[in-house]
């Protein structure tokens, strides 16, 4: 597999460093051949620059690829807003010659050239596309057998569907198909789909926000999801955190939220510390002593199946 960049952006680096540990701690155990270059910035982030300075947020975005382009990389992030972003302003560059050749007359200055060459992709449709899902299976060595997850996709993964080509943005597969790899059932809900409402919280919305968050904590919590995983750092904030805020305020709901590494990593038997998971502000400890008693449930019965199998084989020399 060929060399790629990984575009951190602002959120995971800056307010949950236990994500990058997550995601370079399973990247490493995978063998992937992952780099870190010099040069990246913010995004931009779209629903902020893009509203007050689009030119601004075009070329921001567009110089970011160009870095790679430059390195000769593709690039991978574990930010759904970070790859939605710079996909959208790729596309549009790639199919508007003259906006390119106004974006590359200011990137001429420093250096650089936006041409567009380098790949972008989210880490969910990268690990089920580029990595493969039977390497991932492969992998595994405690299954999530017997436990109930719930996907959250959020609204960029996938979207928009004409740059980013991930996934289909109306009934996505992928993600659900990496969490069955590791045994684990994905839940189907009515909010499912639904945007996690962390944009209202960056436009002093926070109330309605708090709402659209609680709309599917509160469905999930009466449908008895063990947890929610997902792969977007704005999405982890509202579930995790905000969930946190809610609770500390009378609402009960229970959900532990994971990134996708976070599961993956205990599948292959990376220690949850290892992966950060200590860090996160909702207690995963009812998530991980199920599942640990369901793997000890299923290492006996694997044991007594083995056991039978082995005086089915003696009596048939008897």
């Amino acid at each position: 597999m060929k060399e790629f960049a990984i575009f951190w952006g602002c959120t995971i680096p800056t307010r949950f460093p236990f994500i990058e540990k997550s995601v370079r701690t399973v990247l490493d155990a995978l063998k992937l051949p992952y780099t870190d270059i010099d040069g990246f910035t913010c995004c931009p982030e779209k629903s902020l620059v893009n509203n007050v300075d689009s030119g601004m947020w075009t070329l921001t975005a567009a110089r970011n690829v160009a870095v790679a382009d430059g390195e000769g990389v593709n690039v991978v992030s574990p930010c759904t807003g970070c790859i939605s972003n710079l996909a959208t302003v790729a596309k549009d560059l790639k199919t508007d010659t003259t906006k390119k050749k106004e974006v590359n007359k200011t990137l001429k200055e420093i250096g650089r050239e936006f041409k567009g060459e380098s790949t972008l992709k989210h880490l969910i449709p990268f690990l089920h596309d580029d990595f493969g899902v039977r390497p991932i299976k492969d992998k595994v060595k405690y299954s999530f057998k017997g436990m109930q997850v719930a996907i959250h996709y959020g609204c960029h993964m996938m979207r928009p569907g004409t740059a980013l080509k991930a996934d289909d943005p109306l009934n996505p597969k992928k993600f659900d198909t990496l969490v069955e790899a590791l045994g684990a059932k994905s839940m189907q809900y009515m909010t499912k789909l639904t945007c996690c409402g962390q944009g209202l919280d960056r436009v002093d919305q926070h109330d309605k926000a708090l709402t659209l968050a609680r709309l599917k904590l509160r469905e999930l919590k009466n449908l008895g999801a063990d947890a929610m995983v997902l792969c977007c750092p704005s999405c982890y904030l509202q579930f995790d955190n905000n969930q946190f805020l809610m609770e500390k305020e009378g609402e009960k709901f229970g959900i532990p939220i994971l990134y996708y590494t976070d599961m993956l990593g205990l599948a292959m038997g990376i220690n949850p510390k290892d992966l950060g998971i200590d860090s996160h502000r909702m207690d995963a400890g009812p998530f991980l002593e199920k599942w640990a008693k369901l793997c000890q449930e299923e290492d006996a019965l694997t044991s007594a199946e083995r056991m039978k199998e082995g005086l089915n084989a003696d009596s048939a020399f008897i």
